[in-house]
This record gives structure tokens, sequence and C-alpha cells, in this order.
């Protein structure tokens, strides 16, 4: 009896002690690991994240850049981490999509990690330069389809590439890409006429004077807020030709690792709400565009619907990790 009322006892004690450390979830810094270098969008939007959640949970969150390799050795410093809610992950579409899709990963991203919510978003829209003699979309199809043009995309495979081939095919058209790795290099490189048209996102605009870049059309189907903010007037391919798809999925958030106890998963959710709201929006810089999703479930629709859009035009490329 002795021994039965003292693995009682003890039992219980763990128990308590357990649950008292989750009660004092977070009493450490947290880390937020971010895919991408210092100074990008990701990294601005990833760092007012973070000083949100210091603010929120009482500690220091700091976050940790891991650029390079294919987004997989940051990915998977978050999967090897443990699950208790101390390492964070700014989840984006190479990590989450693009490159889970194309190529066989150590990780699955739905099934390795809990997402929380998405913020950062961006529609693509099609450039020439201002003194192009493509003044509207029309002009721009007929020149394509009498001549080869040369389009200019940040990286073969990324969502302005996948724009880009979905144009192409809609549209029966035929470009000859040109990857420059980056959406701010791939407008540099169309003002400066390496090519003749340039993929770059809808709030790619405001880094540019009146006059320098003329937006000829949004790749999406259906109009967002943020697109009458960033190119007023300036039709959606859904808007000027009902029935041809023209889809895009970029979003980015955070998320951590499966198996974090939804004591924990709970406060995050509940530390990221000012995130959503006005005050913290408005500070987003001019160049990001912004969509508020918030919770586990809503987000893993989000990111299934990107899998859902991406997976067939990725096939069609030979690229679809099978």
């Amino acid at each position: 009896m002795n021994l039965i009322k003292f693995a009682v006892s003890s039992f219980a004690v763990l128990w308590l002690s357990m649950g008292a450390a989750m009660a004092e979830w977070p009493d450490k810094p947290i880390t937020y690991v971010v895919s991408f270098g210092a100074g990008g969008n990701a990294d601005i939007v990833a760092r007012m994240n973070a000083d949100v959640l210091s603010r929120e949970l009482g500690v220091p969150v700091n976050v940790v850049n891991k650029p390079g390799g294919a987004h997989i050795p940051a990915t998977m410093s978050v999967v090897e981490a443990p699950a208790d809610g101390y390492t964070l992950f700014n989840w984006s579409p190479p990590s989450f999509m693009i490159v889970p899709l194309t190529r066989e990963t150590p990780y699955a991203p739905l099934e390795d990690f809990i997402p929380l919510f998405a913020g950062i978003s961006a529609s693509n829209a099609l450039y020439v330069r201002g003194d192009s003699p493509y003044t509207t979309f029309e002009e721009f199809l007929e020149g394509a389809k009498e001549n080869k043009l040369t389009i200019g995309v940040n990286n073969l495979g990324a969502p302005p590439n996948l724009s880009a081939v979905q144009l192409a095919n809609e549209f029966g058209l035929e470009f000859k890409t040109l990857a420059l790795k980056t959406v701010p290099a791939t407008m540099a490189g169309l003002i400066g006429g390496q090519v003749d048209v340039a993929v770059g996102q809808v709030a790619s605009i405001h880094a540019y004077q009146d006059g320098e870049v003329r937006p000829l059309i949004i790749l999406d189907n259906a109009r967002q807020p943020y697109m009458e903010k960033d190119l007023p007037g300036v039709r959606t391919v859904g808007e000027a030709f009902p029935g041809k798809e023209a889809g895009v999925w970029v979003h980015g958030g955070l998320a951590v690792k499966a198996g974090t106890p939804q004591e924990i998963v709970d406060k995050l959710l509940e530390a990221s709400k000012p995130m959503g709201e006005e005050e913290f929006i408005s500070q987003v810089p001019k160049s990001v565009g912004y969509n508020w999703v918030h919770g586990v479930d809503e987000t893993t629709a989000l990111i299934q619907a990107g899998i859902d859009l991406y997976s067939p035009i990725l096939d069609g490329l030979g690229l679809l990790q099978k």
C-alpha cells in the first residue's frame, strides 16, 4: 500500500510540476528562424513580428537568418529542435511549397509543422518600361504573338516564373525567360533593357518613379484590397478576360514544430493577434503586400490551396517531384 501511495504521490508531483512549467512558458528567449538573408521584405516583417511577440510574451524573440541551401537548412533547424515553442519558423512559399514540390526534402511542411498565421502576401503584375510601345495588355498580347519577347523573372520555379508560365499557357504565348535571382534585380533588368517585360510583385511599383515602369495587368484571378492601394485601376487577368486563369500564391507567416503543446500554440496565437490590427499593418513597408490569415486550420487551408494551385503547373514544367 505504501508503494502505491508513493507512486500516486510521485505522479501527482510530476504532473503538477509539468503544469507549473507549462504555465511559466516562456521563461527564456525564443529563436525566430528566417530562411532569407537580412534586409529583405521577409526579414523586415519577421522582425516586426518578433517585436510584437517579445512585447506580448515578455521575453526576447531573436531573429536568426539562415539563408541558402534551397531553404532546407533553415527549415531543418526547426524540425530538429525540441517541440517546446522556443524555436519558431518564418515559413514562405519556397520552404513550404516550391522546394518540397520540386525535390525530395527531409521534411513535410504540413506534417512536421503547425502553421499559425499568414501575413506577408503578394500578387504579381506584368511590367514594361515606361518607353515601351505596349501601353495596354492587349497591345502586349499582339506584340508577344508576333515576336518572341524576353520575360524577366526572379528564379525558375518561383511564383513569378509560375505566373509567367500560366500567362503563356492561357494566351498561347512563347517567351524567352531570363532568371535574375531577385524581384528587384528583375525590375532593374527591365529598366536596363535586359528584358522586354518583367513579372514583379504588385507592391514593387512603389520602388520606382512615375513613368519609369508601366504595369499592364495584375496576374491574378480576383481583386484583393491591397491591389487598389498599390496599383489603382489596373485590371486583373480575371477581370479583363473572364475564364482565363492567372492564379498566384505568395504568402508567408509563422509556424512551430509539430508536437508543440496546445497550450503553447494557444499562447502564440493570442500573442500574434496584434499583427492583424491596423496599427501594425500601417507600419508594414509599402513594398510589401499584407493579407492577414490567423489560426491553425485557416492557415493550413491557405497553404493547401497553394499546393493545389502550383502542383499542376510544376507538373507541366516537368519540375514536380513524384
